[in-house]
C-alpha cells in the first residue's frame, strides 16, 4: 500500500468534521471545476500553491473523479451533484426531526433567531427552497463576498451569524444522528 492511499482529501476531511463546510466546500470546487472548465492540467497549477507531494496527487485525483461525476450528472453549467442532493435531504429531515419529533431545545433556540433572518431572505431569492438550503445558500453567498473582499454591512452580518449559529447546531445534530442516531 503506497503513502497516497493512507491520505485523506479535502471533501472528506470536512464531511468528517463538518456536515455545513462539507457542502459549502463542494459547492465551491464544483464552481471551480466550472471555472477552470473541467481542466485538471489548470488546476494542478493552482493546487500547487496549496499542496505537496503525495496531498497535492490525492487532490488531483478527488479533482478528476469529481469533474468526471459533474460531467456524468450533466453538470457542466449548473447544478449540484446528486451526492450532495442526498446530504441535502439528511439535513432536511434530520431539520425537521430536530424541530418535530425530538424537539431540542438548542436547535429550536437557534432556528428560532434564525428564522426572521431566512424569511427575508427568500422574499428575495427563489421561492420553494427549503430552509435548509436557504440557509446553505445563505452561508454560501457570504462565503464568496468574504473571498472577494466584499464587507457586508452590520445587518446583514448580524443575519449571517444567526443563519450561521443554525448550520453549525444542524452541522452537530448530523454528527450525532451519524455517530448515535436520533
Amino acid at each position: 500500500m503506497n503513502e497516497t492511499s493512507n491520505l485523506m482529501n479535502t471533501a472528506d476531511e470536512k464531511l468528517r468534521a463538518h456536515v455545513v463546510e462539507y457542502i459549502l466546500y463542494m459547492w465551491q470546487m464544483e464552481d471551480l471545476a466550472r471555472a477552470i472548465s473541467f481542466d485538471l492540467s489548470t488546476l494542478r497549477g493552482h493546487l500547487q500553491a496549496a499542496y505537496g507531494g503525495d496531498r497535492l496527487e490525492v487532490e488531483l485525483k478527488w479533482f478528476a473523479d469529481l469533474m468526471l461525476k459533474m460531467r456524468a450528472e450533466g453538470l457542466e453549467k449548473t447544478g449540484h451533484l446528486v451526492e450532495l442532493d442526498e446530504v441535502m435531504m439528511e439535513l432536511v429531515v434530520l431539520h425537521r426531526t430536530l424541530l418535530d419529533v425530538t424537539g431540542d431545545e438548542d436547535y429550536k433556540r437557534v432556528y428560532e433567531a434564525a428564522t426572521p433572518h431566512l424569511q427575508e431572505m427568500e422574499k428575495r431569492g427563489e421561492p420553494g427552497k427549503s430552509e435548509v438550503e436557504g440557509v446553505l445558500t445563505a452561508l454560501y453567498g457570504w462565503l464568496l463576498l468574504r473571498l472577494k473582499g466584499v464587507e457586508v454591512g452590520a445587518d446583514t452580518e448580524a443575519s449571517l451569524v444567526a443563519i450561521r449559529d443554525m448550520a453549525n447546531a444542524l452541522a452537530g445534530g448530523y454528527e450525532k444522528m451519524k455517530a448515535e442516531g436520533l
